[in-house]
């Protein structure tokens, strides 16, 4: 019988994953259930398919060519997989005298984890835009609404082309607490993301709108170098998110400008003319850039070590985050033009996004105007002082009266005709940034000659505006303070004291109000507002009350305690757990050892309520059992056998002789004296949290949007009533009702209270 002579060396059949021959002995070729053969080691360290294998030890694996997942038992390792004899009969066979030698293979060190295929588009435009993880920028701590500052650990070559020690500022962007973090310890047996996947991982966690923002201030400053500061790109620490955008910095701000002493008048003036024309070539070239700011102080500009101006695009959007959480104009510095303002003391135009035509790029001519007089006249209350009570037309009086006196007699007297038209109230009937520049121009060189536009800077039709964007408002409803009806930009109001960076006074940094309809009560019309607290570093897992406390878990491995009188927050460190079981349950906390042990589900338990002594319990098997508290033993199962409804339990809640649950196929069901008597599926996503409180029924999910709905009996039959929903930013994990509040844990770690308004 003929046999098959063994392939050439350069043809050895090789493991797909690592690219090795196979060999007899330590990289036997194994066969999985799907029908593809690896190499032994590479199995081995293949992670198991899912968060639930992982806990138990690993039953099954999912195959890195089909993606199909397989059962592998991790205990008994590769050997317990047949091995391909057909390959085995391809390879030569190795020498006798040394298979005794051939040491035994061991598991191989923790592989970096592949990119993700839902990622290689973000890595084709953030290529370019990931900083180093050597980089190492961050120095110092920051809040949303305040910049970290710090130096680069390391030189970058290309495309940054930036020595080691260049001060850095940066900018917090929003991101899933649990996207781009390390692996858990169990995962880190198997894999380690790599700092580049982390990263991406993040990028993926923003909506669309937020990472084409972020895409195109990096590409713009790019672009504009030596007119802003050039925004390096993004980076993140090995140990935890957030994401952060880096920026070049220059520690002297314009503001610098009005504590210098002035010796000469004359050459101040001068002086600060040249920063007022490259301001406004700053300004012209984000408007070629399709961009308007929105806003402006002069703490957006910065002077380098030669005394020229940038704009700096990190100091705006920090400006811009201040204004949209809700801080007095006044108070920060912030120049806004009566338009803007207007835009945004209506809400309804925030939400929808509905300003196009309001602003535009004689807005930041408004803002520039503000800046260039409180430049010359060395006085920046002047300027701020607009959105007082104050009549503007009084207020524009005294600006024009100062800057005549400010530049009566210099080279440029006759700029305080244009920068005082800059200010007109009526946008149409202000000059363009262009205009403006040439006046400057013009004084500055002494000439009479028409001073031509850069090449580069040109009038783009469609216009972003940076204040009102995704990168601005994205941390907005977790920092804002509203306390009553008056917008504080346009009254001057001082910024509220809840506002603080330090998340004091219990940690309520949110007070806002929400037009919403019979939410506790009648459909009648009413306003609901609402409060945050923040304490969680990662996703809220689950809320209980007891004891005049609240307390909330979370995935951060912490339980923090709240007290709901006066909001004051405490951690308790190391737990590890979801919130006690519910309010009711004060009369069966257990002392520190082991009673008794309950089975019966077949898969994990995944919630627990207790009532009126009953212990419920829902799992990812389906179903829900009940347990007498008495003596622990089993009372009922709650299961729907209909084809297409059975799913993982995810939450459950009592009232009465009602039972509630919620499950991760979208479906809500309601049993009553442990009877099915309404079934119905309210989105495509998971809906994680659920909860009766009299007859109103709150359930939330995966769609981010609370559903409020009323419980009806008629005669037999159970009827839901859409009463009101409430749009949360992140999705809902838990959800608890108190003294006519509304309590919602997030996936963003925040966790909301809801309130009428008295």
């Amino acid at each position: 019988m003929a046999t098959t002579a063994p392939p050439a060396d350069d043809d050895l059949p090789e493991c797909p994953v690592c690219l090795s021959p196979f060999d007899a002995v330590s990289a036997v070729p194994r066969v999985l259930p799907c029908g593809h053969s690896l190499c032994g080691p590479c199995i081995a360290a293949l992670p198991p398919a899912s968060a639930s294998s992982s806990a138990g030890g690993g039953s099954s694996i999912r195959c890195p060519l089909c993606s199909q997942c397989v059962p592998f038992s991790r205990a008994l390792g590769p050997s317990s997989l047949p091995k391909n004899l057909a390959l085995i009969a391809l390879l030569p066979s190795p020498p006798r005298s040394a298979a005794s030698h051939i040491p035994t293979a061991t598991a191989p060190p923790p592989l970096p984890l592949p990119l993700h295929a839902a990622h290689s588009r973000l890595l084709s435009r953030f290529r370019y835009a990931v900083l180093p993880e050597s980089a190492s920028p961050l120095r110092s701590a920051a809040t949303p609404t305040r910049l970290a500052f710090g130096s680069l650990d390391s030189d970058l070559g290309a495309p940054w082309f930036c020595a080691r020690g260049r001060p850095v500022s940066l900018l917090s962007i929003e991101t899933h607490p649990s996207e781009g973090g390390p692996p858990t310890e169990q995962e880190a047996v198997f894999y380690r993301p790599s700092h580049a996947a982390r990263v991406l991982a993040a990028l993926g966690a923003l909506s669309d709108a937020a990472r084409e923002e972020l895409a195109g201030l990096i590409a713009s400053s790019a672009r504009l170098a030596r007119r802003v500061c050039r925004v390096y790109g993004v980076w993140m620490a090995p140990d935890a998110p957030p994401l952060w955008m880096v920026s070049e910095r220059h520690p002297r701000s314009a503001a610098l400008l009005l504590e210098e002493e002035m010796i000469n008048r004359e050459e101040t003036v001068i002086g600060i003319g040249f920063v007022a024309m490259e301001a406004c070539e700053a300004i012209m070239s984000l408007h070629g850039e399709g961009l308007v700011l929105g806003c402006l102080g002069l703490d957006c500009f910065c002077l380098d070590h030669f005394g020229h101006c940038l704009l700096d695009l990190n100091q705006t959007l920090t400006l811009c985050r201040r204004i949209q959480a809700g801080a007095s104009a006044h108070d920060i510095g912030a120049f806004i033009a009566p338009e803007v303002a207007a835009v945004l003391a209506d809400k309804l135009q925030r939400k929808d996004h509905d300003f196009d035509g309001l602003i535009g790029c004689s807005s930041d001519v408004w803002s520039l105007g503000c800046v260039l007089v409180a430049l010359l006249t060395r006085d920046e209350e002047l300027v701020a002082g607009w959105n007082s009570e104050a009549l503007y037309d009084d207020w524009e009086k005294e600006v024009v009266t100062r800057l005549d006196a400010s530049l009566l007699g210099t080279q440029l007297e006759s700029l305080a005709a244009i920068i005082a038209s800059c200010l007109r109230y009526d946008p149409k009937c202000r000059p363009e940034v262009a205009d403006v520049w040439k006046c400057i121009r013009g004084l500055l060189m002494k000439s009479c000659d028409v001073a031509v536009v850069p090449d580069d800077i040109v009038t783009h039709k469609s216009l972003r505006c940076v204040l009102l964007g995704e990168l601005s408002s994205m941390f907005a409803d977790s920092c804002s303070v509203e306390s009553d009806d008056k917008t504080q930009l346009s009254q001057g109001a001082v910024e509220n004291s809840l506002n603080q960076d330090d998340g004091s006074n219990g940690g309520f940094l949110n007070n806002r109000g929400n037009d919403l309809s019979g939410i506790n009560g009648q459909q009648s019309a009413g306003v609901v507002k609402s409060s945050t607290l923040l304490g969680h570093r990662d996703c809220v897992t689950g809320l209980t009350i007891g004891a005049g406390l609240l307390f909330s878990s979370s995935y951060d491995k912490t339980i923090n305690v709240w007290s709901l009188q006066l909001a004051s927050t405490g951690n308790v460190g190391g737990a590890n757990a979801s919130a006690a079981a519910g309010s009711q349950s004060d009369g069966y906390y257990y002392d520190y050892s082991l009673r008794c042990t309950m089975t019966g589900h077949k898969s994990t338990v995944s919630c627990l309520v207790v009532a009126s002594g009953i212990l419920y319990s829902g799992s990812w098997d389906g179903t829900i059992r009940s347990w007498w508290l008495t003596d622990h033993t089993p009372l009922s199962v709650l299961e729907d056998d209909t084809a297409g409804s059975i799913a993982p339990v995810l939450s459950i809640s009592t009232e009465g002789n009602f039972v509630a649950s919620s499950y991760e196929n979208g479906y809500f069901k309601i049993w009553k004296n442990d009877v099915l008597v309404k079934s119905e599926k309210l989105q495509n996503g998971a809906i994680y949290a659920v909860k009766l409180s009299g007859k109103w029924l709150y359930t939330g999910g995966w769609d981010k949007v609370i559903n409020i709905q009323e419980l009806l009996e008629v005669e037999s039959e159970i009827e839901l009533q859409d009463i009101a929903s409430i749009t949360c930013d992140s999705i809902i994990t838990s959800i608890l009702s108190w003294d006519e509040r509304l309590i919602v844990g997030l996936s963003s770690r925040d966790i909301m209270v809801y309130h009428k308004a008295s």
